[in-house]
């Protein structure tokens, strides 16, 4: 009897040392980083250690006590002079509708008409899509020509039987060729719509070759279909960038059915990693005006629906841009009494659109450029807020480029999200070539009132308006801490009062970022229990000087713990 007891005892013994062991087996993280963790948390703004476990953040907390994540299979980094922050997020940007692949004429980035002619001829080469093999490229820059407005003479002259369309850097105009223009029958005499302009030689009367907005789409509805394969591989593209800029969550703006279709494929092949918020339109990004038919698209939203790709948002334009005379003025643009650029709806329509989108449990993702447009929206979520009272759907406007000082509170006031592209404010080209012969030295250096509105409570989000301008926050960070060229660190600032601090803006792009997309609770800081979204940086942000920001690096990009970036150079 003793000894069947004592056999028993034993073997409750080891029982109990395999399940302890088990249950230690459980805790060992899959990845340990210790070094500098700026975690975006109020309670914890650092620490010396993170583990990640099945995607998951399991410790943060000081490097003494990382040991007891630490198992025979983990894999321990240890930082030198590096930083851990958490994913970053854009807020606003044109990502997943792909980046330009080889057989498109990609302009962007390009800084004379010398180099755009340079690269044209490089295009003549490409097959073009469809049987009249159109060439379809993006990213000239509208500040190369004056207003905005290049000639279709050029392109005339290197593609006299094939059709031309080249949208701009900013996504508001498209440059097209007599061809284009012949195949889709625009004349002088051709109603672009209200909100939209084909501009018209003053001497000939004839079109130039460059439509502004809604008249785009004359052109862009007779566009040849990209294959399936193109825009897979297209938006495979833009993610890998995404990753390499350190970039895990975005908010798409302004989607539609089709565009959405590649991404569904993407998602349901286990290759899509990245957490998206899509912003529904019946125009998909095309500024223009929508009809009721956005509620038709809306109701099938509930298809569209996976595990990182939301579709309770809707995108509305209010305006168009300054540069294209098309943005929305509370005062008129220079050398002009009367014209204040078209409004792209009346108040009305936007109080009754805002008010129904916003009793649909939706977000509202509004293109507000001009201080008129941005009123307008202002006034459109004091409407739904008053027919529906308070909601959390995490309404923002964008762009902001004008605001009325007396407007500014009003972002706190509705809790509407303030989402800057901050890269765009110091006077870079646009702002000098462009947007001071529009409205004058006085507006354009009071544009982008980024520490106002935080100053006031409002919430600052985030965003490049990719492909408009890079999608580097890094970049874009330093911008608004310094408001100056960040490529040469030098020249006037663009308001200086406006500037924002280091932490503002890291949360601008990362926990603010996630709030918008309605994440907060599962990513945006670096708490245990949220995803583990982060990125490794070659250096301590807050040990720079605000000028070497922008110098910094991504090391590596984690995304629910899977490395997805790494440089080659660490």
């Amino acid at each position: 009897m003793q000894r069947s007891f004592a056999a028993l005892s034993l073997f409750a013994a080891i029982c109990l040392s395999v399940q302890t062991l088990a249950n230690e087996n459980r805790e060992m993280a899959d990845r340990v980083i210790l070094g500098a963790i700026y975690t975006v948390n109020d309670n914890q703004p650092w620490a010396e250690a993170i583990a990640l476990k099945d995607g998951v953040i399991v410790y943060v907390g000081d490097k003494s006590e990382s040991h007891r994540w630490i198992g025979e299979n983990t894999e321990v980094t240890t930082l030198k002079n590096q930083m851990v922050v958490p994913g970053f997020h854009d807020s606003h940007a044109h990502l997943l509708i792909g980046v330009a692949t080889d057989t498109e004429c990609d302009l962007i980035r390009l800084e004379s008409i010398a180099e755009v002619k340079a690269k044209l001829i490089q295009c003549q080469a490409l097959s073009g899509f469809g049987g009249a093999q159109w060439i379809i490229g993006s990213g000239w820059a509208p500040y190369l020509w004056p207003k905005s407005e290049p000639n279709k003479a050029l392109l005339d002259g290197l593609f006299p039987d094939r059709p031309v369309y080249l949208s701009s850097s900013f996504g508001h105009s498209a440059w097209v060729n007599s061809k284009a223009l012949e195949l889709t029958g625009i004349t002088a005499s051709t109603d672009p719509g209200a909100d939209g302009v084909v501009v018209l030689d003053p001497e000939t009367g004839e079109p130039t070759g460059t439509l502004h907005d809604a008249a785009m789409l004359l052109v862009k509805n007779a566009l040849p279909e990209m294959t399936e394969e193109h825009r897979l591989n297209s938006i495979r593209a833009a993610l890998a960038m995404a990753h390499k800029l350190g970039v895990t969550a975005v908010i798409e703006p302004g989607v539609d059915a089709d565009l959405l279709a590649p991404l569904l494929t993407l998602s349901d092949q286990g290759e899509f990693k990245i957490r998206a918020l899509t912003s529904l339109s019946t125009i998909n990004w095309q500024p223009g005006v929508f009809d009721d038919a956005i509620f038709n698209l809306l109701e099938q939203r509930h298809e569209w629906r996976r595990p990182n790709i939301g579709v309770d948002s809707v995108k509305i334009y209010m305006d168009g841009v300054i540069e294209s005379y098309t943005g929305a003025l509370l005062e008129p643009y220079e050398g002009s009494d009367h014209d204040r650029g078209p409004r792209f709806y009346s108040q009305e329509q936007v109080n009754r659109y805002f008010s129904r989108f916003d009793a649909m449990g939706l977000q509202i993702h509004v293109h507000a450029i001009g201080d008129a447009g941005v009123r307008i929206a202002l006034n459109g979520y004091e409407a739904a807020q008053k027919a529906n009272g308070p909601s959390d759907n995490r309404h923002h406007m964008t762009h902001l480029q004008l605001i009325s000082e007396e407007d500014v509170p009003r972002f706190a006031q509705y809790n509407v999200g303030a989402t800057f592209q901050p890269l765009w404010a110091y006077y870079d080209p646009a702002a000098v070539e462009l947007d001071i012969p529009a409205i004058g030295a006085e507006r354009t250096h009071n544009m982008y009132p980024i520490g106002s509105v935080h100053r006031s409570g409002g919430r600052i989000n985030g965003a490049s308006d990719y492909f408009v301008t890079d999608m580097n926050p890094l970049l874009a960070i330093e911008v608004a801490i310094t408001r100056q060229d960040p490529y040469t660190n030098s020249g006037e600032p663009l308001n200086a009062n406006e500037r924002v601090d280091l932490a503002t803006m890291i949360k601008a792009y990362t926990l603010n970022g996630a709030y918008t997309m309605g994440l907060e609770k599962q990513q945006g800081s670096l708490e245990v229990g949220k995803l583990a979204d982060l990125v490794i940086l070659d250096n301590n942000l807050f040990e720079l000087t605000p000028y070497e920001i922008s110098d910094t690096v991504v090391v590596e990009t984690i995304f629910a713990g899977e490395t997805v970036y790494k440089s080659n150079a660490n």
